[in-house]
């Protein structure tokens, strides 16, 4: 995936329609913007992130038909609303990343470069579990990662990723294999939602590919998948070299970023489409008939 500029949306998709079904797409209002999620980018301690998990949890049933009793379902709510954590949106959907990037605020538009960063999470997960799979904490049972080339006849190839040389201690063992609890990824009081979770020992140092699965129709719309960072880990483009294949970026030309918006637009990705609400249906009609 080399580095490009795009001008029109047909180039655009000329150009990811030539990669993998699996890639991820983040699109940002300048490259300055690492692959970093905010709670990283802000320095928030984990003892504030527990707090704000903690008051989430406390008043968020006030405004859903239903209560979250599992913890990843819960945290992604947090971060789809707007909470600092340890979660960094990606999008399947190379068009609704590409939204993202021409709308996000920047106040020196002159000067910043915007785009998409593209992201093949089975590779980036290949290097940092030793297997190629990308998780669905919320809909496992167990839910850890368990080093597969223990395994003598594992289904899926695998070798040592990097997770299995952390300097955060040495992996738990289970029938001789050793695993890392992806639930350590959470705050405390998450990760105190679970009853067979007793000692929370965070060994994670690199990022994980992960999915969830949510009713909110907000993350449904915009195809959300995650990853998740521990508080020392890099960002992902300062992680893994170019030639590694995991990441990559594509620039917006500035000059063209207007008749993208119209050519996005007239495609049925706008304001309506990504966030579902009364706010965003008279924004998309407020856009169509004023142009603003």
């Amino acid at each position: 995936m080399e580095n490009v500029r795009i001008k029109s949306l047909g180039q655009y998709l000329d150009i990811v329609a030539d990669y993998d079904f699996d890639l991820w797409y983040r699109g940002v209002g300048s490259r300055d913007f690492k692959t970093l999620p905010q709670a990283s980018w802000m320095g928030i301690n984990p003892d504030i992130q527990n707090t704000m998990a903690y008051r989430f949890l406390r008043d968020y049933g006030k405004y859903v038909e239903r209560e979250e009793s599992n913890p990843w379902k819960t945290y992604s709510l947090m971060q789809h609303h707007g909470l600092p954590t340890r979660l960094l949106d990606w999008s399947r959907s190379p068009l609704v990343a590409l939204y993202f990037a021409l709308t996000q605020t920047i106040v020196d538009i002159k000067n910043t470069r915007r785009g998409i960063w593209v992201l093949n999470p089975l590779r980036m997960n290949k290097l940092t579990t030793g297997a190629e799979l990308v998780y669905c904490p919320s809909q496992m049972g167990k839910r850890r990662i368990y080093n597969l080339a223990e395994y003598k006849e594992s289904i899926y190839p695998a070798a040592g990723g990097e997770i299995w040389k952390s300097k955060y201690g040495e992996a738990l063992k289970e029938d001789g294999v050793s695993f890392r609890s992806l639930d350590a990824f959470l705050p405390y009081c998450l990760f105190q939602l679970d009853p067979l979770n007793t000692k929370k020992i965070d060994t994670w140092n690199v990022p994980i590919a992960i999915e969830a699965v949510s009713t909110d129709g907000r993350m449904n719309s915009q195809h959300s998948a995650f990853t998740i960072h521990s508080d020392s880990s890099k960002s992902i483009d300062e992680l893994f070299p170019k030639e590694s294949g995991v990441i990559s970026f594509i620039e917006i030309d500035n000059d063209s970023v207007i008749a993208l918006m119209y050519q996005l637009h007239k495609s049925g990705i706008h304001s309506e489409s990504i966030y579902c609400d009364l706010d965003s249906l008279s924004q998309r009609i407020r856009f169509e008939m004023l142009g603003v």
